[in-house]
């Protein structure tokens, strides 16, 4: 037993487009802008200098640190998925319209064939038999 694939172009396009709106709209506008609300790291207790201030500031830094590599992972992720579904579309667009393009061409030598067969055979003439009567 065969298993069929069926592709819905028009839908895979339309995720690939909010993807990508998504991505350019919002994920990588938002990671610029808390990339540079945040690039001096945790900004508070610094007037009071103190053991557990220091410990809260290097704890808060080490997890905006952590959250700006998940988020350009993220981002990333985003960019090379849409890519990847742009490029899915892209082939399964073209392998369409090539298979489109060969049935084409198939159902026009079915026509011509088609054609040639509807057409009455011509009567050939053919010389009289000798020594028959008509």
């Amino acid at each position: 037993m065969h298993g069929r694939l069926t592709v819905d172009l028009a839908g895979l396009r339309e995720i690939s487009a909010d993807l990508r709106r998504d991505t350019d709209e919002d994920l990588r506008p938002g990671f610029a802008t808390a990339q540079r609300q945040m690039r001096y790291g945790a900004r508070f207790c610094l007037a009071l200098d103190c053991a557990e201030g220091r410990a809260a500031r290097h704890s808060v830094t080490e997890v905006l640190k952590q959250h700006h590599a998940n988020a350009a992972f993220q981002l990333q992720m985003a960019e090379q998925l849409t890519i990847a579904l742009e490029q899915i579309v892209d082939n399964y667009a073209a392998a369409d319209a090539r298979s489109a393009s060969r049935i084409a061409e198939v159902a026009a030598e079915l026509n011509r064939v088609f054609e040639q067969l509807q057409q009455p055979a011509q009567p050939t003439q053919s010389p009289p038999l000798r020594g028959m009567l008509p």
